[in-house]
């Protein structure tokens, strides 16, 4: 049979890699195609699956039982993992599951589209009503969310960037940016309770756009529960919040009509949390933590959310502001 191998990289590796699939599966493997980092796609003659590779057997075993958890508990928009009735796969360092294949629709799930939006927060308020009761199960599994600790790790590695980034953007900015972000933190720490008063439930983490993944059918569910954590939905709600408010043009009235998420509004350490400036912090972090060249689309891409969408931040700010009676 011809070995079918779409990805970049080792062939040796990739080559040892369909010999030992081919050795530990019943099932005869047609093509294997990376899709990132330790992550593939693997077609049989009978059927598609992903293959992801897990450092920490321990962390394989919890998305395993999680994923399985969430399907009793009555949420179908997620998928499973295989069970191999044998010990884990485990290839050069890494310890591999077999998750079921969900073919994409050709709309992909666009938080630039209302409607998207819209069904994205009704999804994940529906997994957090199904993983609330979850908790109990899980909570010596997961670390308990800390939005504040994540906050200010974030912020000091931005700090210790500060001169790269200045080199694109101009100073005045970040400063303004720093500010934000002190007092967005400073107000969040000291209000953050009144969000932890209600019953915890099992949050996502990363409510990224490409988490949410339409089938083929036209249904939408949610995957990659790798940043788990046990905690208020208020911090899930304010991630997504943070993620859509560049579609909404920093408007709050936009926000205030989003079922689900315009709850929380009235809340102050939710409206302080709003302040922060997670997604340009996080960018900035994540394309500066490469010591190599940065590619030129994603340097353009963070400039124009830090430089280009900043007047719409800072009236965003003083609205939030008002609103704070601040």
């Amino acid at each position: 049979m011809n070995i079918n191998i779409k990805r970049g990289g080792d062939d040796y590796f990739f080559n040892r890699l369909f010999s030992y699939l081919t050795s530990e599966l019943d099932v005869e493997i047609k093509e294997i195609t990376q899709l990132r980092g330790n992550v593939y796609l693997v077609e049989t003659v009978k059927t598609r699956f992903i293959l992801k590779g897990y450092k920490d057997l321990r962390k394989l075993k919890v998305q395993e039982a999680f994923t399985s958890s969430l399907r009793k508990s009555g949420f179908h928009h997620s998928y499973r993992f295989y069970n191999q009735n044998k010990d884990p796969l485990y290839f050069q360092g890494s310890y591999y599951g077999c998750i079921e294949y969900i073919d994409h629709h050709e709309n992909r799930f666009d938080y630039g589209v209302k409607a998207d939006r819209e069904k994205g927060v009704e999804l994940l308020n529906s997994f957090h009503d199904h993983t609330s009761v979850l908790v109990p199960s899980y909570a010596a599994m997961l670390p308990k969310t800390d939005l504040a600790k994540k906050w200010r790790h974030r912020k000091t590695e931005f700090t210790k960037n500060l001169s790269r980034v200045n080199f694109y953007v101009e100073k005045a900015i970040t400063d303004e940016l720093l500010e934000w972000a002190d007092f967005s933190l400073r107000n969040f720490v000291n209000l953050k309770n009144e969000l932890e008063a209600g019953p915890p439930t099992i949050l996502h983490g990363d409510v990224a756009h490409h988490n949410f993944l339409r089938s083929k059918e036209g249904k939408l569910h949610l995957i990659d529960f790798d940043l788990i954590s046990s905690g208020s939905r208020a911090y899930d709600m304010l991630q997504y919040a943070n993620r859509i408010l560049p579609f909404l043009d920093w408007q709050f009235e936009s926000l205030e009509k989003i079922n689900h998420l315009n709850k929380w509004l009235d809340s102050d350490a939710f409206l302080y949390g709003l302040l922060y400036p997670a997604d340009i912090l996080r960018e900035w972090n994540r394309l500066l933590r490469d010591r190599s060249q940065t590619h030129p689309y994603s340097l353009a891409t963070i400039v124009e959310m830090t430089v280009g969408q900043f007047q719409q931040r800072k009236q965003f700010q003083e609205e939030v502001k008002t609103r704070l009676n601040y």
